[in-house]
């Protein structure tokens, strides 16, 4: 079931943000010439929030170990082993929904 989150305009292309969907933390971020995506919201090592993680427009880096992933896909950059969840979206008349039925975040093997 999707969950409405935001109006898409708060989200400037090659910008991000956090939003909460249904209990999730999820980063909403809109890539460079990308369509709007969203991967949870918190590192996989470290369980840490990632509201203050570096953005360029297309590559996520956590705020505490530099861990870095492709937000097109929720793929792990740095470290490999460490994939993000990938969360439907879905904006409809400028307001941005997300589904999270099924979807859980992925945390790394200690």
């Amino acid at each position: 079931m999707f969950t409405r989150v935001c109006k898409a305009e708060t989200v400037p292309e090659g910008g991000m943000r956090l939003v909460i969907a249904d209990q999730h933390l999820i980063v909403l971020a809109w890539p460079e010439e990308g369509d709007l995506t969203a991967v949870q919201g918190v590192c996989p090592h470290t369980n840490t929030p990632l509201a203050d993680a570096e953005f360029d427009g297309r590559v996520l880096t956590c705020p505490v170990h530099n861990w870095t992933w492709d937000v097109t896909s929720g793929a792990p950059i740095e470290p490999q082993e460490s994939a993000l969840a990938f969360y439907p979206v879905k904006v409809e008349d400028g307001v941005v929904y997300i589904d999270t039925e099924g979807v859980a975040p992925l945390f790394a093997a200690p």
